[in-house]
């Protein structure tokens, strides 16, 4: 389901619009592009086998657009295998987000999440609930109407930044 038409830009594509308010860049269209690698033989994971020529590793992107090239890449990475797809995208670390910006100078951040039970899902799930949580008071006391996170006050552990 994950690849049909429109899906990814349902589930993702509101990151790369609110990345391209936040930096005042006007987008055409947002699209879509993927592939996948099978799986060159039967192996196992934790969750049973994986069979040969199944899906094994999935790379896609959701891009914005804007006079024709892509302006601001959601780039996801997925490999059952840590050997599978070496050419794609290789993270610091294990569970890694990563950050690129182009331009003068560039910058490239790593960031790798660690719960406190070793699982960097479980880091990504409280980083998420974290800034939910934290913007409560700020949606309470905002004015009625919609709102984004370019609307709240950035919370640090000193308090909001304004």
């Amino acid at each position: 389901m994950l690849l049909q038409p429109g899906i990814l830009t349902m589930a993702w594509g509101s990151v790369v619009r609110q990345i391209a308010a936040g930096l005042d860049v006007e987008l055409d269209s947002v699209e879509e592009w993927y592939e996948r690698l099978p799986a060159p033989e039967k192996f196992d994971v934790d969750s049973g086998p994986i069979e040969e020529g199944t899906a094994a590793a999935l790379h896609f992107e959701v891009r914005g657009m804007r006079g024709g090239r892509a302006v601001i890449v959601l780039e996801h990475v997925t490999r059952l295998r840590d050997d599978l797809a070496p050419d794609w995208p290789q993270p610091a670390g294990h569970g890694c987000y990563r950050v690129v910006v182009s331009g003068e100078p560039n910058y490239t951040v790593d960031l790798q999440l660690l719960g406190s039970d070793g699982d960097h899902n479980t880091a990504g799930l409280k980083a998420t609930a974290m800034r939910l949580v934290n913007a409560v008071p700020a949606v309470v006391e905002a004015r009625p109407g919609l709102l984004t996170s370019l609307d709240l006050p950035l919370v640090t552990g000193r308090g909001l930044v304004r």
